[in-house]
């Protein structure tokens, strides 16, 4: 009896220290997951804090249309530029009144600045601009986007 007592004392201290080990080791992969999951969520939101954010947004004023392009991002853009085949007179149909203001020096966080628009007869009602800036994050970053002129 005291023979099948030991085997069984002996048996559950190998299980014991099996299991023991078994779930230090699983404690262990999953904190290096952890770790490697908080050090990208850093890395991610350090690549944020460097980008810009732009987009345009169209509204009709009075008799006039104008362009809003507003800096959505937690960075300033600086050199924004604005390239469009659409938004020249002879093939969009569009003029920039105020172009001389592109490319635009410095957008701060939450800023935007205002494009006047003059239509003409015809013209497209869905152009496609393409925005170009620098930035924290890096040069000629560029976002497409199509404007409603309806």
């Amino acid at each position: 009896m005291g023979l099948v007592g030991c085997g069984f004392a002996i048996a559950s201290t190998v299980f014991t220290l099996f299991m023991g080990i078994r779930y230090e080791k699983n404690i262990k992969r999953m904190d290096e997951k952890i770790k490697d999951f908080q050090l990208e969520e850093y890395r991610r939101k350090e690549e944020e804090e460097k980008k810009a954010i732009l987009r345009a947004e169209v509204f009709h004023i009075g008799k006039g249309w104008k362009v809003s392009i507003i800096n959505e991002g937690k960075c300033q853009a600086r050199n924004i530029r604005i390239i469009s085949s659409d938004l020249t007179s002879e093939t969009g149909r569009i003029h920039i009144m105020n172009e001389p203001i592109v490319p635009y020096p410095v957008l701060n966080r939450n800023d935007r600045f205002y494009l006047d628009l003059c239509l003409m007869q015809g013209h497209n009602i869905k152009p496609t601009i393409h925005l170009v800036w620098d930035d924290d994050f890096g040069t000629n970053r560029t976002i497409t986007q199509s404007l409603c002129l309806c």
